[in-house]
């Protein structure tokens, strides 16, 4: 009896890879959200929601809400700023009548890459990402001077202990 291998991530998103480089690979299996559901429509993972003249997306794999424009309010209007700077606008925003934004940590932002896209490596739905790297609220552990970004361009994830300016985004669970 040949049984095949299910790979259970439900709630994971896919990465993206779509093309098998060594069987086993994640090309393989594609493992992710909607990994057996067989009703086409429940596929769609970014959903655009409108509020007002704002346009969010929720993320049906995370339940989390990022700003559809990354260069608009919710992207600091694209002005790049250190990683303090950033948390504190980030806790103080009100956007889209919501004031529970922060910025995402290094899962949450990195959940939305798409790795067989690049420059930028987040899916199309995502308007005016801005090449360069974006803060995350992680730490590494036991070196709080460390602090990580993700740069959209190529998907590396950086930490870095200079507070230099980077690029800003918010989320927020939709809940």
């Amino acid at each position: 009896m040949r049984v095949r291998r299910l790979i259970n991530s439900r709630g994971l998103p896919k990465t993206g890879q779509t093309v098998v480089y060594q069987a086993g690979d994640d090309g393989t299996y594609q493992a992710g959200w909607w990994r057996g559901d067989t009703i086409a429509a429940n596929r769609v993972r970014f959903k655009v929601w409108t509020i007002g003249a704002n346009s969010f997306i929720i993320d049906k794999a995370t339940g989390l809400m990022w700003p559809k424009n990354f260069s608009g309010d919710g992207g600091n209007g694209a002005v790049t700023d250190a990683w303090i700077a950033g948390i504190t606008w980030a806790l103080g925003l009100t956007f889209g009548g919501f004031t529970d934004w922060r910025i995402p940590n290094l899962f949450e932002l990195f959940s939305i890459v798409n790795l067989s896209l690049s420059n930028p490596c987040v899916p199309a739905i995502f308007e005016n990402v801005v090449s360069g790297g974006y803060w995350c609220s992680t730490t590494t552990p036991g070196d709080a001077d460390t602090k990580f970004k993700v740069s959209l361009a190529n998907s590396a994830v950086t930490g870095t202990a200079a507070f230099l300016d980077n690029q800003l985004i918010v989320v927020r669970n939709k809940g």
